[in-house]
């Protein structure tokens, strides 16, 4: 089936509030996706937004919630954290259960680690899909989803422009993943994430050059991937970023209708 407009939305951790700016600029100039996919923090939004929220609605979820309490240590394990509450939490404020009930079409990514693929999402548990979509290697604990083992989307497509291009007549894609990584901190987990960031930078390029609009947002770069006392401020720089670009797009005036 082919859709006339695609929308990817990029991990990036809590700078996945950028997508919820993105999201509302949308609203603004009129422009709609017939499907959306999303990769980590972006799997959270796309989620969201395609159960029929508003960006306003988005946000009001999830700048009101302590998201320090969503991380676990799995010490009788394997010393990974994990994100069981966080899950509960997003099933717990979505309106359905599985991906095929949300009204617009959606496609989660996440990377299947035992057959070193990706994986579009597009039935099944929502909040289980989304966790598996969120499992930073080496830092979260893999999600294991019908006898396979599943680590974050961004390892393979960090944008998932990816997922849309073979679908949809138009891709926009918005990037919240910076491309500079801050200072190095000498331990375990830093350097897992670190690792991570280089997967998703270099992986990311080629994605970009599948949309028919990029929105990259870059001013975000000086903010913590967890940092979540940041979250209106990222919010309003994906807004102010977005508005810009959609503003002076010819493709937007293409899809409204209103080329001059």
């Amino acid at each position: 089936m082919n859709y006339k407009l695609g929308l990817a939305l990029s991990g990036g951790g809590v700078r996945g509030f950028a997508h919820i700016g993105a999201l509302r600029a949308l609203e603004d100039v009129g422009i709609k996706p017939d499907i959306i996919a999303g990769v980590s923090a972006g799997s959270i939004v796309a989620s969201f937004y395609a159960a029929g929220m508003s960006a306003d609605e988005i946000f009001e979820i999830f700048s009101s919630a302590d998201m320090g309490k969503f991380l676990q240590v799995d010490i009788s394990k394997s010393g990974f954290l994990k994100l069981d509450k966080f899950r509960k939490f997003i099933a717990k404020n979505l309106p359905v259960e599985n991906i095929e009930q949300l009204t617009l079409p959606t496609i989660i990514g996440a990377t299947d680690i035992e057959n070193q693929q990706e994986k579009a999402f597009t039935t099944g548990s929502i909040a289980e899909r989304v966790i598996a979509s969120c499992s930073i290697p080496l830092v979260f604990k893999p999600v294991k989803i019908d006898k396979t083992y599943y680590v974050d989307g961004g390892v393979m497509h960090n944008l998932p422009s990816y997922y849309l291009r073979p679908l949809c007549d138009t891709v926009i894609g918005i990037n919240v993943s910076p491309s500079k990584l801050g200072p190095i901190k000498m331990n375990v987990r830093s350097l897992a994430y670190r690792t991570y960031k280089m997967m998703t930078m270099r992986n990311v390029e080629a994605d970009k050059q599948l949309c028919d609009l990029l929105v990259d947002i870059v001013s975000i770069q000086g903010h913590s991937t967890f940092d979540t006392r940041a979250a209106n401020k990222i919010a309003q720089k994906g807004y102010f970023e977005t508005m810009k670009i959609l503003k002076n797009s010819q493709l937007i005036k293409a899809l409204r209708g209103d080329e001059r």
